[in-house]
């Protein structure tokens, strides 16, 4: 499918982009350095305001973002990292630093990380937390939170799908110690590539500011450029002007017409929005509720009427990988496997680690509604309908 006539139509991508980028040129400075006032200054600011965090910090892209937050969160050489198992980012995450990311369970109902799990799952080896809002609704982070304060935990949200999702009024990645958003090009809001680190704690904001600016001194501690360049962040603040627009204009009505299409199937049962969440638009996802044969003619017939639904998303979870499991990522051993890393933990990856995604992750039913307008949204809705009824007639 050719994104780019439509993409250009739903981003915009018009005279204000130009603007800011035409600003960019005639400043004659295309890095943050000695450039206050400029372009990742404001969409700094910005993005602070729009979120109601504290600080923002322009980062580019997402995965740097998530692994920055990893390498001051406390966790060090072979501690653990609680994350969730449907993605692996968080995952990798911790890797790049040789921690050890230990997977927490999923709500069979949300996708997302289950609070219960994530108690079962702290150790004495466990330094820090990264939970994933999955799909553009948050998880119950407010508990999370809480487990994390009680047992001395840094918190990190991973809101890669998350601009615009809300819990009890608060902005995704606001309750955690660190929130990282991605603007990759198939986000709600896009530059292309680009992220976005929230911090609660205005010192370690500041500690990050001097540490990554590389301005000719050594760091005081092991760093990498993470920083944001000045015309990814002139189209970022464009962006983020109208990302309310394109969430509620399209990505929620999108995902709205899916929901419907499925309501009252005894085939598909809906994601479960808790009333303290708001879901912004991004992915489509259910749960087959049928059993194994049905669910092989629903895929025959999504292939047959040509829906273009996405079946099991990843199919197994991280854990469940050879990549993982290997022991090699670095060429020589991922720290559980290596003394002295083996002292501290006796965790290893096998099936079985968290059985709800284990049962639900073949049984996903998604549709990416990113750059899906709302009239091939309704087509497929139809079709899908159709496919539904062509079921219950047996």
């Amino acid at each position: 499918m050719n994104y780019g006539p439509f993409a250009k139509k739903l981003r915009g991508l018009d005279d204000l982009e130009l603007s800011y980028l035409k600003e960019v040129f005639e400043r004659g400075r295309m890095s943050i350095f000695f450039n206050e006032g400029g372009m990742v200054d404001r969409f700094q600011e910005a993005f602070a305001r729009y979120t109601g965090a504290p600080v923002a910090l322009a980062r580019n892209n997402g995965m740097c973002g998530l692994a920055e937050a990893v390498s001051v969160s406390g966790a060090q050489a072979g501690n653990e990292v609680l994350c969730d198992p449907v993605v692996h980012f968080g995952g990798l995450a911790s890797l790049y630093w040789n921690c050890i990311p230990r997977f927490v369970d999923i709500d069979p109902d949300t996708y997302c990380m289950d609070p219960a799990s994530l108690k079962a799952n702290i150790t004495p080896n466990t330094k820090a937390v990264i939970v994933t809002h999955l799909w553009g609704l948050m998880d119950r982070i407010d508990e999370i939170r809480d487990i994390c304060r009680e047992r001395g935990l840094f918190l990190i949200e991973d809101c890669a799908h998350a601009v615009g999702s809300r819990w009890k009024g608060k902005h995704a990645g606001t309750y955690g110690d660190m929130g990282v958003f991605s603007f990759q090009e198939f986000k709600q809001l896009s530059t292309g590539d680009g992220s976005m680190t929230l911090v609660r704690d205005v010192e370690l904001a500041e500690k990050l500011q001097s540490i990554w600016a590389f301005s000719g001194e050594s760091p005081h501690m092991f760093t990498l450029n993470w920083r944001m360049n000045e015309m990814t962040a002139a189209v970022g603040l464009a962006q983020l002007q109208r990302v309310d627009k394109i969430l509620s204009e399209t990505y929620n009505v999108t995902l709205e017409i899916f929901n419907d299409a499925i309501a009252g199937s005894k085939w598909l049962k809906a994601r479960k929005v808790p009333a303290a969440a708001t879901q912004s638009g991004y992915w489509f996802a259910c749960k087959w509720a049928g059993d194994d044969s049905s669910y092989e003619r629903f895929k025959a017939l999504d292939a047959e009427l040509g829906i273009g639904l996405r079946f099991g998303f990843n199919q197994v979870a991280p854990y469940q990988y050879e990549f993982f499991r290997k022991g090699d990522i670095f060429g020589h051993g991922v720290p559980y496997h290596t003394p002295p890393f083996t002292t501290l933990s006796d965790y290893r990856y096998r099936d079985g680690l968290c059985p709800v995604v284990e049962q639900v992750m073949p049984r996903l039913v998604t549709v990416n509604l990113i750059f899906l307008p709302i009239e091939e949204a309704r087509k497929k809705a139809v079709l899908l309908r159709n496919a539904l009824e062509m079921l219950n007639k047996g």
